[in-house]
């Protein structure tokens, strides 16, 4: 998937310890207009997420409310022109 978008804004994490996902849960717990995904969730960790946040998308101790999250990443391609579309943003 990563391939697939060429755009220097795009990363990829591995989050060995969960320690992203046990932030993006509680954000989605505080914030009930942030986007919640459609999967992805097992014993409440979030894994294998796509997550698309706002160029002007602010990072401290809070994080940001992402335009786009959802997963799993092997199924991203359907998603690749939704995630190419908020890119071009």
């Amino acid at each position: 998937m990563l391939s697939r978008l060429s755009d220097p804004r795009v990363s990829q994490f591995w989050d060995k310890n969960h320690l992203s996902a046990e932030e993006l849960a509680r954000k989605l717990e505080s914030d009930p207009a942030h986007p919640k995904p459609n999967c992805c969730i097992q014993h409440g960790v979030h894994w294998d997420e796509v997550a698309v946040y706002p160029k002007d998308a602010h990072w401290d101790n809070q994080l940001p409310r992402a335009s786009y999250l959802n997963g799993p990443v092997v199924h991203a391609s359907d998603f690749l022109n939704v995630v190419a579309d908020l890119l071009s943003k």
